[in-house]
C-alpha cells in the first residue's frame, strides 16, 4: 500500500496486523490530542503502542491545533513519531513546532474559498 495512511489506531492487535501485513502502510496515524475524537489514545497507551517495531512504516502524530507550547508536544517528545500531521495551525504556528520538535511536518488545509487558499 505504498503511499497509503491507516489512521487512528489505539489498540497494539491491530497495529501488530498492520505492520506485519506483507504491505503494510507507509504511515500508521495516532490521535494524540482531539478527545473527542472516538480513535483518541492517552499519552500512557501510546508509549505502550509506540514501543513495537515500526518495521518499514512511518508513526505519525496526529494533533489538532496543537499549541507550540502545549503540554502535550512536550508529552510525544520522546516518542519514535516520524511525523507530526497537523489540523488547524497556521504557518507559523507550525513552523515553531517544527523548528522546537524538529520532526517532518504534514499539514492538513481546510479549502473553502480563496481567501482560505490566499492564507
Amino acid at each position: 500500500m505504498k503511499g497509503c495512511k491507516i489512521c487512528g489506531i489505539k489498540d497494539l492487535d491491530t497495529l501488530n496486523f498492520i505492520i506485519s501485513h506483507p504491505y503494510p502502510p507507509e504511515f500508521i496515524g495516532f490521535i494524540c490530542n482531539y478527545k473527542k475524537s472516538s480513535r483518541y489514545v492517552e499519552v500512557e497507551k501510546l508509549n505502550e503502542l509506540l514501543a513495537i517495531d515500526k518495521h518499514k512504516s512511518n508513526f505519525v502524530a496526529v494533533l489538532v491545533k496543537p499549541d507550540p507550547d502545549e503540554d502535550i508536544l512536550e508529552k510525544i517528545k520522546h516518542l519514535p513519531f516520524d511525523y507530526y500531521q497537523i489540523y488547524d495551525s497556521t504557518p507559523d504556528e507550525i513552523k515553531k513546532i517544527k523548528q522546537k520538535y524538529n520532526k517532518k511536518i504534514i499539514t492538513a488545509l481546510t479549502v473553502s474559498n480563496q481567501d482560505d487558499i490566499n492564507k
